[in-house]
């Protein structure tokens, strides 16, 4: 985990603390939901899902053919913004005159 933590603060400035820090999580959420993204948080007992879709992307883990189900709600968080960024650039080289 303090390895995701260590690129969630290269990436994108924010320093989250444990897997209990919700707090710094969520400025990963604001930061998606300000670039268009809808974030989807499914809680259950033994069910942590994070998952995001987009207008011009659909939804983001049908594009890595992965299931959205993580050890915690702020992981899941982490990692949706990750791959929300590998997306954006992968989509920014293949069509770098697109908006």
């Amino acid at each position: 985990m303090e390895e995701l933590f260590k690129k969630i603060k290269e990436e994108f400035g924010i320093e989250i603390r444990d897997e209990s820090d919700m707090t710094n999580a969520w400025k990963l959420v604001e930061m998606l939901k300000d670039k268009g993204w809808v974030v989807y948080i499914i809680t259950a007992r033994g069910r942590e899902q994070v998952d995001a879709w987009h207008q011009n992307y659909g939804s983001l883990y049908a594009q890595f053919g992965e299931t959205p189900t993580f050890g915690s709600v702020v992981e899941g968080i982490c990692v949706t913004a990750l791959r929300v960024r590998e997306l954006e650039v992968k989509r920014a080289v293949e069509y770098p005159n697109r908006d």
